[in-house]
């Protein structure tokens, strides 16, 4: 009998070796380990880290040496202020507003706040504040027009060509402008744009009335707006009413004229002129001294 197995048998011992048995769990698989880092990736990484500092730093430094030189240096300090567009305001008060001064640095003028500044006086509509380097600031303005004056709760205001209420009246403000009455100071805190349109129809009336020349006889001295939007008109150093009832008022302007100039022919002086009435606009009446 042979001391060797027969071969079926290693056959099946081998596969028994390889074949997990059964219920039993299976082998996990084997990772290969990672390797270390090397001393010379390390080193690298560092030295990254060191150059990213070093640039870091230096670029902080030259923005802080150059900031330094901007606002310290005598090139930049203001030499010239130019200021276009002024009448009632002077440069010097433009500029004070505005923050400028002859000699501060340039780079200390914020364009939007000397803007902002020198709008804040109200007899400027619009301003532009604008640098020019190394040393030169422009200054331009709008400055409002005064129209008319108006009362307001026995307050006089100052009116610009919009029909804007712009200001309180201040000594050494216009004075020999007409006088707008009749407006009710609630009325004004109520609707600013209603009283606006209505004081833009006065200016309208006044233009009219310069259109045809009625005002070198008869300057325009008051305009009374009444409750029911009728409008009296006080015009010549005699104080001369024009019964105006409601718009439109160029037509009756026109009609005034030709009364008023028949009137001076006949060297009579009126007290009243009704050109208010609406059922015969063709009409007028005139009330003697």
């Amino acid at each position: 009998m042979s001391d060797h197995l027969p071969p079926n048998r290693r056959t099946r011992e081998s596969l028994t070796e390889l074949t997990p048995a059964p219920g039993s769990p299976s082998p996990l698989p084997v990772r290969p380990s990672r390797p270390a880092k090397s001393a010379a990736s390390w080193v690298t990484r560092v030295k990254l880290v060191a150059g990213i500092v070093i640039v870091t730093a230096s670029s902080v430094l030259v923005a802080y040496g150059l900031r330094r030189y901007l606002h310290q240096s005598p090139r930049f300090a203001i030499k010239t202020v130019y200021i276009d567009g002024n009448v009632r305001r002077s440069a010097h008060q433009i500029a004070k507003r505005a923050g400028i001064e002859i000699g501060k640095n340039i780079f200390l003028i914020d364009e939007q706040n000397a803007t902002q500044g020198v709008e804040n006086d109200a007899w400027v509509e619009t301003a532009r504040v604008r640098r020019e380097l190394p040393s030169t600031v422009h200054v331009e303005v709008v400055e409002r027009e005064a129209h008319v004056l108006v009362v307001v709760d026995e307050e006089l205001y100052l009116v610009d060509g919009r029909g804007e209420i712009f200001k309180p009246w201040r000594e050494g403000d216009p004075t020999d402008l007409p006088v707008v009455t009749g407006l009710r100071v609630e009325e004004v805190a109520r609707d600013r744009e209603a009283v606006r349109l209505r004081l833009r129809r006065v200016l309208d009336l006044k233009a009219d009335l310069e259109r045809k020349r009625i005002d070198r006889r008869y300057p325009l001295q008051e305009v009374n707006l009444n409750e029911d939007g009728s409008i009296i008109v006080l015009v010549g150093s005699d104080a001369v009413a024009l019964e105006l009832g409601r718009g439109p008022y160029r037509k009756k302007i026109a009609k005034a004229r030709v009364v008023l100039s028949e009137l001076r022919r006949r060297k009579v002086t009126p007290s009243r002129i009704f050109l208010d009435n609406e059922t015969h606009p063709e009409r007028v009446v005139v009330r003697m001294r």
